[in-house]
């Protein structure tokens, strides 16, 4: 029997970008620079807010004659309408993929150190309309039909979450949308911000962050005693110092991805219904 190595990964949804300005639209919304991305790979990008907050984190993968943007179900509604905004008179046209699906894969190390000087395109090939893409922290995002892809297997799926979590790759949700930086999130250590294209919403924001040092909050490893959620608050001495950004639990044990206040590294910490300690520091 063949044994099952990936699952779907019902968090991710899938948006298709057409028309002839679909590439010059989308260099103009996103952190990366889509017109310089080759035809048949991908690369990790975000969409922000003009204050610089990440809207979502999104995989873009660029075919010959459509650009496919893999983004958090739960925000794919949201990125479909504020793009729409922009539009005007573009040749564009945007639309929610529903027969689509994306399946995960870890890589079979549990961390990776990441390269000083990240890609900005990801390894991309293709098997008869199968997408495989390599993110940057080694794991693989599968992208076909649905029916093309492996079942949901919890197990698999866990494995990948919490490789993610291990090696501080954040990925957005409906629940910690517009709550940070792209830096807070160390996006731009992945390869998702490309400093040197022109300008973005938000590009400003990011760029001062990045060149004045200003940004004081910075993403964890915690692990908790109770089970939490996406987008809960952290607290330290009931004082706000920091934001759960993903989170799953790995054999009982309960961990997530977080941004916290550097200051509050070492203070005590919880949410409402946990206490959290620091596992790992990624800034």
């Amino acid at each position: 029997m063949t044994q099952i190595t990936s699952s779907l990964m019902p968090f991710f949804s899938l948006i298709r970008v057409s028309g002839e300005d679909r590439t010059t639209f989308l260099h103009n919304q996103l952190s990366n620079d889509i017109n310089n991305l080759p035809d048949r790979q991908a690369c990790l990008a975000t969409y922000n807010t003009a204050k610089g907050r990440v809207i979502a984190t999104i995989v873009v993968l660029k075919r010959e004659n459509d650009i496919l943007l893999i983004v958090a179900a739960d925000l794919c509604n949201t990125l479909l309408k504020k793009l729409q905004i922009y539009i005007m008179r573009s040749k564009v046209k945007l639309e929610a993929m529903p027969e689509w699906g994306v399946a995960v894969s870890a890589s079979l190390a549990s961390t990776i150190s990441l390269p000083s000087e990240p890609s900005s395109v990801l390894h991309t090939t293709n098997n008869h309309n199968n997408w495989f893409i390599t993110l940057i922290d080694g794991s693989i995002i599968q992208i076909s039909k649905i029916d093309q892809l492996p079942p949901y297997n919890l197990t698999i799926a866990n494995k990948w979450q919490i490789y993610e979590i291990n090696n501080g790759l954040p990925w957005i949700c409906a629940a910690t949308s517009e709550t940070c930086v792209a830096q807070m999130l160390n996006l731009h250590q992945f390869g998702a911000i490309h400093f040197k294209k022109g300008c973005y919403p938000g590009q400003e924001i990011i760029a001062r962050a990045q060149y004045r040092g200003q940004v004081k909050r910075g993403l964890v490893k915690l692990q908790a005693t109770a089970p939490i959620k996406d987008g809960e608050v952290i607290y330290s001495n009931d004082e706000e110092v920091g934001l759960i950004i993903n989170q799953v639990t790995d054999q009982k044990l309960n961990i997530a991805l977080a941004v916290i206040k550097h200051a509050a590294v070492s203070a005590p910490l919880n949410t409402e219904s946990a206490a959290l300690s620091v596992a790992k520091v990624f800034f």
